[in-house]
């Protein structure tokens, strides 16, 4: 299995002659462009894991999805070394690319909806679930949601560990953001959004008399500035 820092290899030994048994192997590979090789001793070996640490010279741990090419296997006798292998290639796992495209859904006076389109993920490494992160009155906060198909989440609704508890009215909800989680760890953050929950209106200031009769009273007042998401009615 193909790990975050090393490729397996393995092989079946070649039928050897009994005069010029097998003493060992010799593994060639290219990584990001570099040429590199290791030798294996022992003529019983077939298998070899590039970056786990040994071979001679070490092969060392490879980088997060590191490009191996070029990988030849080659049996050696006393005589030399035999013709190289088939050729395999792969690539060393890594994050999950970024989401891109968060966005702001509805919004309450308790909560905040998000959506975000799933990245393309490796099928060896697959999104197992995302962090929602976002900032309350100053508070960060972290939420964990499991599952791969997930494409949105709601801050405040009630869902996620731990849990997000709905938002006071007129809250304001900064730095949001998701990263979507694989075995190798979390991606590099999306692009961020901020919003507020929704209130009710600021408090008139205005208020005067316009006109009075024996009867009536007239009042007038400046209406004030309303949130084009909840408008006054």
């Amino acid at each position: 299995t193909v790990t975050p820092t090393t490729v397996p290899l393995t092989w079946t030994a070649p039928a050897e002659d009994p005069r010029a048994p097998i003493l060992g192997w010799e593994v060639r590979y290219t990584v990001d462009g570099a040429v590199h090789s290791a030798v294996v001793t022992g003529s019983s070996a077939t298998g070899f894991t590039i970056g786990g640490g040994a071979g001679s010279p070490v092969s060392t741990a490879l980088a997060k999805g590191a490009a191996v090419t070029g990988i030849v296997v080659r049996a050696v006798n006393s005589v030399g070394t035999s013709a190289i292998s088939n050729v395999v290639a792969t690539s060393t796992l890594k994050e999950v690319g970024a989401v891109s495209d968060l966005a702001l859904g509805t919004v309450t006076p308790t909560t905040i909806a998000l959506t975000w389109t799933a990245p393309v993920e490796d099928p060896r490494a697959p999104i197992t679930g995302y962090e929602v992160r976002y900032t309350v009155n100053g508070v960060v906060h972290s939420v964990v949601l499991t599952g791969s198909a997930l494409t949105g989440f709601t801050i405040g609704g009630g869902t996620g560990s731990p849990v997000s508890a709905a938002l006071p009215p007129g809250a304001v909800v900064s730095t949001i953001d998701v990263r979507p989680i694989n075995i190798v760890g979390p991606a590099v953050p999306s692009n961020v959004v901020s919003s507020s929950t929704l209130d009710v209106p600021p408090a008139v200031t205005t208020l005067g008399i316009a006109s009075a009769s024996a009867v009536t009273i007239s009042l007038n007042w400046t209406a004030p500035t309303q949130d084009p998401r909840a408008p006054i009615t």
